[in-house]
């Protein structure tokens, strides 16, 4: 066969090939614009349902307004009744006056207002009164009701829709309501021919009410079904509450409200489409747009219930199941055979909206918006059709003939020949000389080829990164020689062999695996093309941390993978040893100053809190065997436990060198609780005080090992976090003295949490090593608690804890020999020491009354001046034995003072007391440092200040 046929049989297994493709593409276009054609027809009646469902809950919103107001009437009307039911009966004589005896056989029957002027009517409505006992009306009831009757002629105006509001009491046989209606009628209604045959019936009501309450107290409002009104005859329903006082149900609130505005608002929403019906909550029908309530036609039918069932009213097609579908469904909106139903309904109204609609109807809304769709489809296809056609007429089968040409030319290349170029036209020319030109210079092509091949071989095998490469299914087919060096493997060792069992440790390989499973698959490439660290297998067993960038390449169809490998195992390390660093000195920083705020706001309250506590124990010695006592004994105590823990927030912001003074281990556990005593509170955390007796004072500083105590409590606190019964029990107790070792005195610190791994117990006490969720500590806690006891001759430890939790030993030595602490002077034994004069000096009012008050119920003479100008003033005029001043006041301060009283008193400049709450401030400190003066630091008590003045008198 010639080339020519040749070539013109390719060009025909091409064109037939297109036109096949062709229909491979127009049936699943047909395919899919039929399915997009019923989805969006899908879509358009979701959205019409949507907006139903939207309409019904308008609706339903709008009936709970009209609803509202008779709801907010009755019980207007029932808190009216019960707030006012036992206020004297001074009112009420109006209605006195127009009530009448009512007559029956001759005989008085009862009261009524059926013979008052037309006035007394409009302004009354209808009262009756008929004891069996035949007594007139009782002045109480009659305030009751008329207050009642004129609230409810004013929401009769204001409510057209209201027929009548009634009370019907439970104790008396008496009923009133507005507006009047006649008592034949009423009584016709009612089926009795006198007002005091009611009193059986209205018992025996009373009582069915008294049950239902002591079954329910709160079901105290029904709506009845509709019946006719024994007014105008109109169609009503009726809302009513229980009035109840002093636990006692003394009658019923009803409210007859008419049905006309509901049929009225039925009819208007209706369309010509669907239906609407407004019914109760038992489904009965109270509006219908399509055919109104009947009421029935006779005598005697007043008060008749109108039940007409919902289900009896359904079009056909539409049973029970699906009314209950659609009250009861997920979203309103239900499918009968060829009916959509709609209902809504908003909470606490007891009307519900229903609304039914042919499925014919909605889709005749819908179908003609679909046109312009379908249309637009339709041009689409036929735009593609011919587009094809084009496309094969002027590209197809030009390029059929030039890769005819193309397959020819590779073939005769080798053989060095002419072949002739095809006469394709004008536009497909260029292209076939470019093709030409391209097989001339492929040779020169593959020459660089070859030379660029070199070249990368090189540069792989003398990078400084290790360099991996794989094949698809993870196979090592490059390991050059930094990999090596990074790994230990030698590169014929490990070529051909899986990279996951070469490089990637063994816990991490199935993740390895189902990654290389997921990117093979086609799925997510996650680490591709990024920068990721990562642990990394060595030939030894250990471990290091790498740096890796991996990246696809594929080549004649061949997918190889190639990671870029750097070892950044000591750049990690030296970097999480700087973080944590960083983060010690941010908490270090963010603890200084929280410190500092809390000093300032503790040094604030020392002025308010000396005077409450000065004050209250004042008062308690005031009120000394009165009732009053142990009130005044109790802010006594709270002012002193707010003191305390102003006072541990003062020593906690300190900022002064370490100094060693006797310290009662009981008084740090106790002051560390009670700080933390909400915290731990709210955190349902209990705490348990096991404190031994008489314990022995140790030679510490307290404000250091208060912060030790404080965070072992704070550690023990987060770890109970979610534990049901959390509790931390701190117990302390005295070791005996030893053979070569001292008494100590020790702490122990203990909760029920889950306690510290066996395999941590050894780390617990390591710096930056935390066991705590990320941004609750920095791991320093424990490792500065520990070197702090240790600076003190002790220890700490972890123990294991009694239930499972961890427990913390702190053991101090004992300070000289093992005694109890010295108590404060008591009050009794300051009063019988010899009084003097004594001068008080303090630019707070309240705070020098307060000391005056104090030191004269000891029996001083004291004299009070509010700066130091006044006290040098009193100085030079009289003689005084001691000085009680503030340290820092406006004008002279304490300290200018001083040295005022040293140059002209020097005797009394030594029997100087001063009372400060300016604790942090360097200068003041220094000062009475240097001075060597009797200081007393606020908040005090009574006891601490006589205490103090006796010690420098004495």
């Amino acid at each position: 066969m010639t080339e020519r046929g040749t070539e013109r049989d390719g060009v025909e297994l091409v064109l037939r090939a297109t036109r096949r493709q062709l229909w491979l593409l127009l049936v699943p276009m047909l395919l899919l614009l039929a399915v997009l054609s019923v989805l969006e027809f899908q879509q358009r009646v979701r959205d019409a349902e949507s907006q139903l469902l939207r309409r019904a809950q308008e609706r339903a919103q709008e009936l709970e307004a009209v609803v509202r107001p008779a709801m907010d009437h009755v019980l207007d009307l029932r808190r009216m009744l019960e707030l006012r039911w036992n206020e004297p009966p001074d009112g009420g004589p109006r209605l006195a006056r127009a009530l009448q005896a009512r007559q029956l056989d001759g005989a008085a029957d009862g009261w009524s207002l059926d013979q008052a002027d037309a006035a007394s009517k409009e302004d009354f409505g209808q009262f009756w009164w008929a004891p069996l006992d035949g007594s007139a009306p009782d002045p109480a009831w009659l305030r009751r009701a008329q207050a009642f009757l004129e609230q409810a002629r004013l929401a009769h105006l204001r409510a057209p829709g209201f027929e009548g509001t009634w009370f019907a009491a439970a104790e008396v046989n008496s009923s009133f309501g507005y507006p009047w209606v006649a008592t034949e009628r009423m009584l016709k209604s009612m089926g009795e021919r006198s007002l005091r045959a009611i009193d059986k019936p209205r018992r025996e009501a009373a009582e069915r009410t008294r049950r239902d309450l002591a079954r329910d107290p709160n079901d105290i409002s029904f709506w009845g079904a509709p019946y006719v009104s024994q007014l105008n005859g109109q169609l009503v329903m009726s809302h009513g509450g229980v009035a109840v006082v002093d636990g006692r149900y003394v009658g019923e609130v009803s409210l007859d409200f008419r049905l006309d505005e509901l049929q009225r608002r039925a009819e208007r929403w209706s369309d010509a489409a669907g239906r609407v019906w407004i019914v109760d909550s038992k489904h009965n029908v109270l509006a219908d747009s399509a055919q109104a309530l009947r009421t029935p036609v006779g005598e005697g039918l007043a008060d008749l219930p109108v039940r007409v069932a919902l289900e009896s009213r359904l079009p056909a097609g539409l049973a029970r199941s699906d009314l209950d579908a659609s009250l009861f469904g997920p979203d309103g909106v239900h499918h009968g055979q060829g009916w959509v139903l709609v209902a809504a309904v908003r909470i606490g109204s007891p009307w519900q909206y229903v609304y039914a609609m042919p499925l014919a109807a909605l889709y005749a809304q819908i179908l003609p918006s679909l046109l312009p769709n379908a249309l637009l489809g339709l041009g689409l296809l036929l735009t593609f059709v011919i587009g094809q056609w084009l496309l094969t007429r002027n590209f197809v089968r030009p390029a059929v003939k030039a890769l005819g040409y193309l397959r020819t030319l590779a073939q005769q290349q080798q053989q060095q020949r002419e072949v002739p170029a095809p006469q394709l036209g004008k536009r497909w020319q260029g292209w076939v000389d470019a093709v030409t030109e391209t097989f001339q210079r492929q040779r020169v092509l593959q020459a660089k080829e070859r030379q660029t091949e070199a070249l990368k071989a090189a540069i792989i095998d003398h990078a400084i990164n290790g360099i991996v490469s794989t094949d698809e299914a993870g196979h090592i087919v490059e390991f050059n020689p930094a990999a090596q060096l990074m790994f230990g493997h030698a590169r014929e060792a490990v070529l051909g062999r899986p990279v996951g069992e070469v490089i990637v440790p063994e816990r991490l390989r199935a993740m390895h695996d189902a990654g290389m499973a997921r990117v093979s698959g086609g799925g997510e490439q996650r680490v591709m093309g990024r920068r990721v660290q990562l642990p990394a297998l060595r030939a030894d067993g250990s471990e290091i941390q790498v740096e890796m960038v991996l990246f696809r390449t594929e080549l004649d169809g061949l997918v190889h993978y190639t990671a870029s490998l750097s070892d950044v195992t000591e750049r990690q390390q030296a970097a999480e040893q700087i973080e944590r660093q960083r983060d010690a000195l941010r908490q270090s920083e963010k603890l200084t100053a929280m410190g500092s705020l809390l000093a300032g706001v503790a040094h604030e309250l020392n002025n308010p809190l000396a005077i409450v506590m000065g004050r209250a124990s004042l008062l308690e010695e005031k009120t000394e065997g009165l009732d009053l006592q142990q009130d005044a004994q109790r802010i006594r105590e709270a002012a002193e436990r707010c003191g305390r823990i102003v006072r541990t927030f003062l020593n906690m912001a300190r900022q002064r060198p370490a100094t060693r003074a006797p310290v009662q281990v009981n008084d740090l556990a106790r002051a560390a609780a009670e700080m933390l005593g909400y915290t731990l509170r709210s955190h349902g955390v209990a705490v348990q005080l096991q404190l031994g007796a008489d314990m022995p004072e140790v030679s510490a500083d307290g404000d250091l090992l208060g912060q030790v105590v404080l965070n072992l409590i704070v550690n023990a606190q987060h770890a109970l976090a979610g534990v049901n019964g959390a509790t931390i029990r701190i117990a302390s107790g005295l070791e005996p003295r030893r053979e070569g070792r001292e008494p100590r005195v020790w702490l122990r610190v203990a909760d029920n949490g889950p306690g510290v791994p066996a395999a941590l117990r050894q780390k617990i006490f390591d710096p930056f090593f935390t066991t705590k969720a990320e941004g609750l500590g920095t791991g320093l806690g424990l490792s500065v608690s520990r070197a702090i006891v240790r600076e003190h001759g002790g220890d700490l430890a972890l123990e294991s804890g009694e239930q499972g939790g961890a427990s913390f030993r702190l053991s101090l030595p004992v300070s000289g020999e093992a005694a109890a602490p010295s108590s404060a002077m008591p009050l009794d034994a300051l009063d019988g020491l010899a009084k003097a004069r004594v001068l008080v000096v303090d630019d707070e009012v309240e705070i020098g009354e307060l000391l005056r008050a104090m030191l004269e119920s000891a029996g001083y003479e004291v004299a009070n001046a509010d700066s130091g100008l006044v006290a040098l003033e009193l100085l030079a005029e009289a003689r005084f034995d001691a000085i009680v001043s503030d340290l820092r006041m406006p004008g002279m301060d304490g300290a200018a003072l001083w040295r005022e009283v040293r140059e002209r008193h020097p005797a009394l400049a030594r029997r100087m007391l001063f009372v400060t709450g300016d604790t942090l401030s360097a200068g003041a400190s220094q000062f009475l440092d240097q001075t060597g003066c009797a200081r007393l630091e606020k908040p005090f008590a009574k006891a601490e200040l006589l205490a103090a003045l006796e010690a420098v008198l004495s």
